[in-house]
């Protein structure tokens, strides 16, 4: 469930490839298990990142860019059903480790967007 609609707004306000846009979007207002929650934030430099939480743990984020939106599995996910980062890397090929071993994909258009929202329907 999105928490803060006008956040979200003023966050997709500067020009955006549409692709991009909708990617952000999509991510947004997606369906979830019960319990989710999708926050626009702002953390530091990163200024345009939704996170999304259940049960007070912040498990993934995605991050605007303008020329795609980067995905993290975050660390704090790898505790429940998803417990080795790695096996992400093999689900999807385009992914990477980070330097806090959580794993970084680069979501360009909505297939992206939609394997990643598919696999977190189905593991979460």
């Amino acid at each position: 469930m999105l928490v803060d609609d006008e956040q979200l707004h003023r966050q997709l306000a500067d020009p955006l490839d549409d692709r991009v846009r909708a990617v952000y979007l999509l991510l947004a207002q997606a369906k979830l298990p019960d319990g989710f929650q999708i926050r626009p934030a702002s953390n530091g430099y990163i200024q345009k990142e939704l996170r999304f939480e259940i049960d007070e743990r912040w498990l993934f984020s995605a991050v605007l860019n303008k020329s795609w939106v980067l995905w993290y599995f975050r660390k704090p996910a790898f505790t429940g059903p998803l417990k080795d980062a790695k096996m992400l890397l093999r689900v999807f090929p385009n992914a990477e480790l980070n330097n806090k071993n959580e794993v970084k994909i680069r979501l360009r258009d909505l297939k992206d967007a939609y394997a990643v929202l598919g696999w977190v329907q189905q593991n979460v």
